[in-house]
């Protein structure tokens, strides 16, 4: 199988501008500025990359094309070609479309001022920051429309046909502009001293946000503003012992003036046991610190609803969700316990285990009450009553050894689990004739729900006939043939439906995250690599790649071994159902489709030499180093196709890139 990249994006002009200036004003007063930016022009089709790679598999590759031929007969050449289920063939999107062309600017700065009071006591400082960032984008879009061509039926001969009413017309301009700043205002007061024994470091701070965009619809396109005031304070004894107090003060205008507002308070403490006197004779123990931490964080990102306090009312005065003045911000009362070990000042050990808790989680009303008053349940006011659980651990370990003056090496790994549940977000659960009367709580964030294979029979298929009348099953999405999937009737009612869908594997949130980390240094050779994965993770495949009935027939390396009766009867393997060029009751989200996406990746690895100093300097250099490397090398999964890949999980979106590279780095 051979794939054609095709980028719609081209680069025509780029200028990056930056700049640095520091200044001292006096003995107590300093000052900065920092200005950074770039200016380009780009010149892109009127589709994106990705829609762009989803249409090449909605073609066939044995669909003649791109574009008509010219000949004899042929009374319509150099016409683009699809098919019957394609109105945007790539051919036509990237070259009959259009084109945008873009002016975009970006600028970043920041200014601010440093006073140091230490002439009023010592360790005291006051500073302040503004930073603005702002990007603006100016573009000419072209528009044209062409026709679409498809083949004749009769493969025997050479025929081409209109589909559609569509015309080839000419260009068609337009502008447009946009544009969105951001506003930060930060100021703190700062107090670090030391007294003998004892360390007190202070903070108090205000920051004020405010965001703009021009472009946006709706709520979206009135500024966003956000407040934060905070004090924070540790005490530290002898460097042994720690203890942090936090209070958080944030205000936000997505709540009512009444409930704005809101405190976080958190505390904190670290103990160095290897720093007591008792631990001294322990050469091994390099480190040993405990650690605890307990606070609350509040959340006013709401899905990005706006001002839901109040009832929405369009400009046609069509009504829409109902305000609730009582919502407040979303508070997460979180805990962590942790300790750090280093032995030998070569290996260091790091554990983490954490729990936090939401129990005034942002939900819909509608679950609670009938529908009534001409009230549609989608515009039921959102309520502060949901609840939702959160914990997992984390380990992270790195093993660092100096062999002698020519070898080096390390290895570091880290391990992370995660399992949140969801307790509360007022489910009205379904009928008793439902196998799951639940399809939320209870359950993981985004937990894959579908139908279960029987595979009583040994592959999960109606193999023959007689098997599929005994059967007596129906289903509500189709007929069942000999050679599909055989679903579990869950509720024992003979109809496979809603009610027999149940939890399959996990979530499209992996619970597991970690990664393997190793290299070694001979004299100028250096050899690092990095490995990453997931486990606990699923995605339903469908579409493009998975269901060979898309597009008139879109086939993989899934489907070579489809169920036929041929395959069946001479017991050779089955590792699809049968093919169907129609939609058929196989193409629904079951524990077929659903796959465990968990794999282990080679993200990088990178082969180096340095040349010696000596011969460096005589080409007037300091240092040259050469490199090989790349980037997603290899991956182990459990997918049951190689050609879609497990972070992606549809073969019609971009898949992870192998990329190589080459470089030489010279210092001077």
């Amino acid at each position: 199988m051979s794939i054609t990249c095709i980028s719609s994006y081209r680069l025509k002009r780029l200028i990056n501008f930056r700049s640095n200036i520091d200044v001292k004003i006096n003995d107590y007063l300093s000052g900065f500025m920092r200005l950074s930016g770039n200016i380009k022009t780009e010149k892109t089709t009127g589709y994106g990359n990705e829609t762009i790679y989803n249409h090449i598999f909605n073609l066939p590759p044995t669909m003649y094309g791109p574009v008509t031929p010219f000949g004899e007969g042929i009374l319509n050449g150099n016409q683009v070609i699809t098919h019957d289920n394609e109105k945007t063939p790539v051919y036509g999107m990237l070259n009959r479309s259009g084109y945008i062309q873009a002016l975009v600017a970006n600028i970043n700065a920041q200014a601010g001022l440093v006073l140091d009071l230490s002439f009023l006591t010592k360790g005291l400082s006051l500073s302040g920051v503004m930073a603005y960032q702002t990007n603006s984008v100016n573009q000419t879009t072209t528009t044209q429309n062409f026709e679409r061509y498809v083949r004749s039926k009769d493969f025997s001969k050479l025929d081409f046909s209109l589909l559609g009413s569509d015309s080839n017309t000419p260009l068609a301009y337009g502008k447009s502009s946009s544009f969105y700043y951001n506003l930060n205002l930060f100021a703190n007061v700062n107090y670090s001293r030391q007294f003998g024994d004892h360390s007190i470091d202070a903070l108090g701070y205000i920051f004020y946000l405010q965001q703009e965009k021009e472009n946006a619809s709706g709520s979206q396109i009135l500024p966003y503003k956000r407040e934060n005031l905070g004090l924070s304070a540790t005490y530290g004894y002898k460097k042994r012992y720690f203890v942090k107090a936090d209070l958080g003060y944030s205000g936000s205008e997505q709540f009512h003036p009444d409930n704005r507002y809101v405190a976080t308070p958190a505390i904190s403490a670290a103990w160095v046991v290897s720093s007591e006197p008792f631990m001294s004779n322990l050469s091994w123990l390099s480190n040993l610190k405990l650690r605890a931490s307990y606070g609350l964080t509040a959340n006013d990102q709401l899905g990005g609803e706006r001002f839901l306090y109040l009832d929405y009312i369009d400009i046609n005065g069509n009504e829409g969700l109902k305000g609730n003045p009582d919502l407040v911000a979303e508070k997460m009362k979180k805990q962590n316990y942790g300790v750090d070990l280093g032995l030998f000042n070569e290996l260091t050990v790091s554990f983490d285990w954490y729990k936090s808790l939401c129990d005034n989680m942002l939900v819909s009303s509608a679950g609670l009450v009938p529908e009534y008053q001409g009230t549609a349940l989608s515009n039921y006011p959102k309520t502060n009553s949901g609840k939702m659980e959160n914990k997992g651990f984390e380990v992270q370990v790195m093993y660092n050894k100096q062999l002698n003056k020519d070898w080096s090496f390390y290895l570091a790994g880290s391990f992370s689990y995660n399992k949140n549940k969801v307790l509360n977000v007022n489910e009205s659960p379904f009928s008793d004739e439902y196998a799951y009367p639940y399809r939320t709580e209870g359950y993981s964030v985004n937990q894959q729900w579908g139908y279960l294979i029987d595979y009583s029979n040994g592959n999960g298929m109606f193999n023959f006939e007689e098997e599929l009348e005994q059967s007596s099953l129906s289903y509500a999405f189709g007929t069942p043939r000999v050679g599909d999937f055989i679903y579990k009737d869950l509720n024992n009612d003979k109809i496979i439906d809603e009610k027999d869908k149940a939890p399959i594997l996990n979530t499209t949130i992996p619970q597991h995250f970690y990664n393997f980390s190793g290299g070694f240094k001979y004299k100028g050779f250096e050899v690092n690599f990095l490995f990453q994965g997931t486990g606990k993770f699923s995605r339903c495949i469908s579409g493009v790649g998975a269901y060979e009935s898309e597009y008139q027939g879109v086939f993989t390396d899934l489907h070579l071994q489809a169920w036929t009766p041929e395959r069946w009867n001479n017991g050779e393997e089955i590792k699809y159902p049968a093919l169907s060029l129609r939609k058929s009751t196989n193409h629904q989200p079951n524990s077929f489709f659903i796959m465990d996406a968990s794999y282990l990746r080679l993200k990088n690895a990178e082969i180096a030499y340095t040349l010696p100093v000596n011969i460096c300097r005589k080409v007037f250099t300091e240092r040259i180093r050469f490199s090989l490397s790349g980037q997603n090398l290899f991956t182990i999964d459990n997918m049951r196709s190689k050609f879609i890949d497990p972070e992606v999980g549809n073969m019609g979106t971009f898949q992870p890139y192998r990329v190589y590279n080459i470089g030489v780095s010279l210092t001077f």
